[in-house]
């Protein structure tokens, strides 16, 4: 391993952080075991068995929660709800709906409610606290998607890719590349420590997506991309694949304009540049390789059936019929204009999906006729 010469996020550090039984867990584990990836460390600050963020159900949303995000609107469901019944009338027939990180279940539900026609809905969840609480709102929830068969689906996921966990690699001199290992400074706090790189699977990334990283410039790298897809590839038969998320090409996200990375941290709706500031408590996400998903997608044998803006998706698919009229239509217009605004989150979402082979491209590509 590199010689360590500096740790990160310690160097000018002002702000106390906030001491949590996860982190003192990881610390005990470092001391004991060494120094670990900081995809590693990702999976335990999100997913631990008891302390994780998001398997203590955070209140997602919430004027309390962690961030904002579209699915906390009705007029987000309603539009949700429009692209899968168009999709279901390409499938022709009743299908499989699996919406993957259902959150508190108030998407779910919401969906649900709008849908046309009725059609089996399921949620894919890794939090036993946000199962409970879809489980109480009515939702069928899953653990895992190990027993289920293949059949017509639709997937949808919204914010999901950018919470796969990710290792953090630094450029050096001569086109070489190392990893950042979470690890104890001398007053036994955690900080980023350089190493030699734990997979060659990072070095193969940047190479096949033609990435140089300059001097000192940090990335992200996602590897789990792969293996969430081939579970999604096995049941979708035939079916459509939808993501809601931000990120976008290789090429932008690696670029030196991004030298500190996409890596951020979110704590009771502010936002947080230090990963350690309280460990099981706060959110961390990254900008979504929108090129890798689509590579490993391809290699599978799905095919791109389109990729957009949420703006553009959303009034795509209709939801401006959401707005109607009544007493309460100013309210809707407004919740429409925010989820479709160029300057909101309109323009901060994309929505790429995917298809099986054989199937017209995706819903809200076109405007509805």
């Amino acid at each position: 391993m590199l010689a360590p010469f500096f740790c990160l996020f310690l160097l000018n550090r002002t702000v106390e952080r906030i001491p949590t039984e996860l982190a003192r867990i990881i610390k005990d584990k470092i001391r004991s075991e060494g120094p670990m990836t900081f995809r590693n460390f990702m999976s335990s600050a999100l997913f631990h068995e008891t302390h994780g963020f998001y398997t203590q159900a955070p209140a997602i949303g919430s004027s309390v929660g962690p961030f904002d995000t579209s699915a906390k609107f009705t007029s987000f469901a309603f539009g949700v709800a429009q692209a899968i019944t168009q999709a279901a009338n390409c499938l022709g027939g009743s299908i499989r709906v699996l919406e993957i990180g259902g959150g508190t279940g108030q998407l779910g539900m919401g969906i649900i409610s709008f849908l046309s026609v009725p059609h089996e809905y399921m949620v894919l969840e890794t939090s036993p606290g946000l199962r409970a609480q879809q489980a109480k709102g009515g939702l069928n929830v899953l653990e895992t998607l190990k027993g289920l068969e293949p059949t017509s689906t639709v997937v949808f996921a919204n914010e999901v890719l950018d919470a796969l966990p990710v290792h953090r690699v630094m450029g050096l001199a001569n086109d070489q590349v190392c990893e950042l290992f979470v690890d104890l400074d001398e007053d036994g706090e955690l900080c980023e420590q350089l190493g030699d790189l734990s997979t060659p699977k990072l070095r193969q990334r940047l190479q096949d997506e033609h990435i140089h990283l300059g001097r000192g410039q940090i990335a992200e790298l996602c590897l789990e991309i792969s293996s969430f897809f081939q579970e999604l590839e096995r049941i979708v038969k035939p079916g459509y694949i939808i993501f809601v998320d931000y990120g976008d090409k290789a090429s932008n996200i690696y670029s030196y304009r991004h030298r500190n990375g996409t890596l951020r941290s979110y704590y009771q709706q502010q936002q947080i540049h230090d990963p350690f500031f309280a460990i099981g408590q706060q959110d961390m996400t990254a900008d979504v390789d929108f090129t890798a998903v689509i590579s490993v997608a391809v290699s599978l044998g799905l095919e791109v059936a389109g990729w957009t803006t949420q703006r553009e998706w959303l009034t795509n698919v209709g939801i401006q019929n959401y707005v109607g009229t009544g007493k309460d239509v100013g309210a809707r217009q407004q919740e429409v204009n925010l989820l479709t605004g160029e300057a909101s989150l309109g323009s901060a979402f994309d929505v790429l999906m995917f298809k099986t082979h054989g199937l017209p491209d995706g819903p809200g590509l076109h405007p509805v006729t």
